[in-house]
């Protein structure tokens, strides 16, 4: 073979390492996609949290207003007076 050939299968050789070597740090246990799932199962944690919290909330403001009309048709109606 000569020179620039080998020259040029190095040079593949040294590029199919470095690749090599990002597949594994993007692949590895605590590799980047790792990382990107950590990340995105936090946010959908943190926003299945605040759907909570909002559907409690609203929860209770619904109840509040049920109680509030429960006493206007009472005194409408005049009923529970006695």
């Amino acid at each position: 073979m000569s020179e620039d050939r080998l020259t040029q299968i190095e040079q593949k050789l040294i590029l199919l390492e470095q690749r090599l070597k990002t597949l594994e740090m993007d692949i590895e246990p605590e590799g980047r996609i790792l990382e990107g799932f950590e990340y995105l199962a936090n946010d959908i944690e943190s926003f299945r949290e605040e759907t909570r919290k909002r559907l409690a909330r609203l929860e209770h403001g619904q109840s509040q207003i049920k109680a509030t009309l429960d006493i206007i048709m009472r005194h409408v109606t005049g009923m529970g007076q006695q």
